[in-house]
């Protein structure tokens, strides 16, 4: 096992120095768990995991090695400084606090130093080839809607680390959400025969259904509509713009009524229980983060920064044994719950207007590209999913997020491949 990991991270390391580009799609490709058939997660020596944790650390010293850093664009630095006050605040809080030691707290932090892959991003940027990444992602993105589609019907064809007790469950379906979005761009271009770019869309959306994250199915599918039917580059609305939506959205109700009333009835329930809150993954929710609430009320305005399992205050909470959910204060499935107690209300509110800046000046901008544009729907839908999603602060909402954030800031021509592109960093 040392072996394979040390051999993990030759790779990753040699990749970093000599082929920046190539060094992104081995981050993003191992984030997926290697397509599914190798876990970094598993690299684990005396109780810690280094797989994952390595790989973030090289990201971190080879953004460094770069000669670029004397030129860093104001709107990265404001975003990279956001990534180190979370980590350090989130590190130092248990220690001033009392509640946990210095390892334990750093332990605790491992997922939030994923964002360390924008530094990487933001220092090669002059080297990194970003079609080469778009595609990977698009590629990715049908890998795993293949994944749900066919998977259903014959779950021996699954990887080993994507089938789970019965359950398909691919790392990430953000990655489906992301690619849906890469080839909307296509189809907007028109670039290129749109049934090229309609078929992966239908299926990307087939797959997100199947994934069974309704949050992010619904916001992806709104984005989608919004991007391709109201927002344009050079203006924000026109009548034109707001008819075709209104045509689409009674088409595509017409649509799901002809194929499958069921199906029509089911989304249209499955949309009203979340509004309402009778959704059962909420409910459950709300159910387990009752012990959260409890200690968050009692540090609302600062939280408890990073606190591992086996820390000291672990032990006067409420937890359940039997409930994978309760056993820790952060969990995946909690979103602005798990921001509440490693920040706060004030440190969640910095994070959030500091995210939402850009997204708003991404809407604003005068003459947007098609890409940039593409990418400020995708991350917009974080600030709605985290609701029940942990996309902020754990790996499946961290490392899209922040390549979605690096392409915003890209003026890009983005034409068919038959033309020429051009790249330029904003300032």
């Amino acid at each position: 096992m040392i072996a394979v990991l040390i051999l993990f991270w030759l790779i990753g390391i040699f990749l970093s120095v000599k082929w920046p580009t190539f060094f992104v799609a081995y981050f993003i490709i191992a984030s997926t768990k290697f397509l599914g058939f190798i876990d970094p997660s598993t690299f684990i020596v005396n109780g810690i995991e280094f797989g994952y944790f390595g790989l973030n650390i090289i990201a971190l010293v080879g953004s460094f090695l770069s000669i670029t850093w004397y030129n860093i664009p104001k709107k990265s630095i404001l975003i990279m400084f956001i990534i180190l006050a979370m980590l350090i605040y989130g590190i130092s809080k248990p220690l001033f606090d009392g509640n946990s030691t210095f390892l334990q707290s750093f332990m605790a932090s491992k997922e939030i130093w994923f964002y360390f892959i924008f530094f990487y991003l933001v220092s090669h940027r002059e080297k990194i080839k970003s079609e080469q990444i778009i595609t990977l992602i698009k590629w990715i993105g049908l890998y795993f809607s293949l994944i749900y589609i066919f998977g259903i019907l014959v779950p021996g064809i699954v990887p080993l680390y994507y089938f789970d007790d019965e359950i398909i469950r691919v790392y990430y379906p953000t990655y489906i959400s992301l690619a849906l979005f890469l080839f909307a761009v296509d189809l907007k271009t028109k670039g290129q025969s749109k049934i090229k770019s309609i078929v992966p869309i239908s299926m990307l959306l087939v797959s997100l259904v199947f994934a069974g994250y309704a949050s992010l199915t619904i916001m992806s599918v709104i984005g989608l509509v919004g991007y391709l039917f109201i927002y344009h580059e050079k203006k924000l609305l026109n009548k034109k713009s707001i008819l075709a939506f209104i045509i689409m959205s009674v088409l595509i109700v017409l649509l799901l009524i002809l194929i499958n009333e069921e199906t029509y009835n089911y989304l249209l329930t499955s949309i009203y229980d979340i509004i309402s809150g009778n959704d059962p993954s909420i409910s459950s929710r709300m159910l387990y983060n009752e012990f959260r609430w409890e200690f968050i009320n009692r540090q609302r305005e600062f939280g408890y920064g990073f606190i591992h399992q086996s820390s000291e205050i672990m032990k006067s909470m409420n937890t359940s044994d039997s409930n994978r959910y309760m056993q820790r204060l952060g969990v995946i499935d909690s979103g602005y719950v798990d921001m509440f107690t490693k920040f706060g209300f004030i440190g969640t509110a910095v994070i959030i207007v500091i995210f939402l800046k850009f997204i708003v000046s991404g809407y604003l901008q005068k003459n947007k590209n098609t890409l940039s544009l593409a990418m400020v729907f995708y991350f917009s839908q974080y600030f709605f999913v985290n609701y029940t999603w942990s996309v902020f602060t754990f790996a499946h909402g961290i490392i899209p997020g922040v390549i979605a954030l690096y392409m915003i800031f890209w003026n890009q021509s983005y034409k068919s491949k038959r033309t020429k592109k051009k790249l330029v960093y904003q300032a």
